[in-house]
């Protein structure tokens, strides 16, 4: 067997792994959300529907951010029983142009960032994948999330913006400042991995009337989805 096979075995194998352990952890989110009334949700980072399915409600209203082309088929295909609106195929950032968009062999941890070295676990996740976690770099449109979807969002009362990008999720927030003052936003939960990323996504979340409402850690206890409520 040689290197590229092995490689995609191997990351098929630690998806699925990945995959059933989040089902435990997303439980316990969905049963948050149970009583919240959210008519509306922004899934930033999509990657093949795994938000959707297990947190969304069939008749919720959706707007899905993907910007990896070769999980897009398995995400449209995966949440054709959901109220998706629009999918879109843009990156999300603080500004709006072209960006490297960094392809992870685990496509679930694929970013806008070059991978950390020095995380613990990214490099458990190169030892598994044979040294390797990069399998390619590519540039992709990269936008504001105010530019697309400020005048879409007008009808809703609350609104789930859910953001896991991989460590750019302070970037992501800076481009939505006009959509998280502005419009009916009334939950923003993020992926922390580390304890810098969570202070300043903090900082720009309580600038905007956002607390801390809720912190699910995940159970391999790589990182944490934070849930703030606005004030």
């Amino acid at each position: 067997m040689n290197k590229s096979i092995l490689r995609r075995f191997l990351s098929l194998i630690l998806e699925k792994t990945y995959n059933f352990i989040d089902n435990i952890h997303s439980f316990r989110i969905r049963k948050f959300y149970k009583d919240k009334n959210i008519d509306c949700v922004i899934d930033v980072g999509s990657h093949k529907g795994e938000f959707i399915n297990s947190i969304c409600e069939d008749h919720i209203p959706i707007f899905s951010f993907e910007p990896q082309m070769s999980v897009r088929h398995e995400l449209m295909k995966n949440t054709q029983g959901k109220n998706v609106l629009e999918y879109f195929d843009y990156a999300l950032s603080s500004y709006s142009g072209f960006t490297d968009l960094h392809i992870s062999h685990l496509t679930s941890t694929s970013s806008t960032l070059a991978p950390d070295e020095q995380r613990r676990w990214i490099r458990f996740k190169k030892f598994l994948l044979g040294g390797s976690l990069i399998a390619k770099t590519v540039n992709v449109n990269v936008e504001k999330l105010d530019n697309i979807l400020l005048t879409k969002l007008k009808s809703f009362n609350s609104i789930l913006l859910k953001i896991d990008v991989e460590g750019a999720e302070s970037d992501v927030l800076i481009g939505a400042k006009n959509i998280i003052c502005n419009q009916n936003i009334k939950f923003i939960q993020i992926e922390i991995s580390s304890s810098n990323k969570y202070k300043k996504a903090l900082d720009i979340l309580n600038k905007n009337g956002f607390i801390e409402s809720k912190k699910f850690l995940f159970p391999l206890l790589n990182f944490s989805d934070f849930i703030f409520v606005k004030k």
